[in-house]
């Protein structure tokens, strides 16, 4: 049985595995899709196995996949840009270029941001801490969900 990444290159779609090698990030992942379907949301793309993944954002520091993309039912169609958070990456220095990146692309594409984090760890809840890190980048979240 092959064990080094390039098995896993083979597996999973390009772009995915981040995600599917972080159960936590993975799973919940695999929730919001479910929940983004069954609401009818269209074009959806998600950092999945049998998604397809969401486009590169070009920065100027770093590009960046979101994890997950889809348009809303409304009217508008409005674009949702989602991004998975765990109680690890919360306060991780290495988020901010891609999570100003997000917010910069949603500014760009009249896109929601919306930040899924879970609803219980260890050291206690993750929404306010994020809401805080947030608030010091000066970057506004339409929705930070807890699941």
């Amino acid at each position: 049985m092959d064990t080094n990444n390039t098995g896993k290159e083979t597996l999973f779609s390009p772009g995915c595995e981040p995600v599917v090698d972080n159960e936590e990030r993975r799973r919940l992942l695999w929730l919001m899709a479910e929940y983004f379907r069954t609401i009818g949301c269209t074009d959806i793309k998600a950092r999945l196995p049998g998604f397809m993944p969401p486009p590169i954002l070009s920065g100027t520091i770093e590009d960046h996949r979101p994890d997950f993309t889809c348009r809303q039912s409304d009217s508008a169609r409005t674009p949702i840009i989602l991004e998975i958070v765990t109680p690890g990456m919360v306060e991780d220095p290495t988020t901010e270029n891609r999570w100003s990146l997000l917010s910069s692309a949603a500014k760009l594409y009249n896109a929601e941001l919306h930040f899924v984090v879970p609803k219980w760890a260890p050291r206690g809840a993750v929404d306010p801490v994020l809401k805080r890190r947030l608030a010091r980048m000066e970057l506004t979240a339409n929705r930070v969900w807890t699941v």
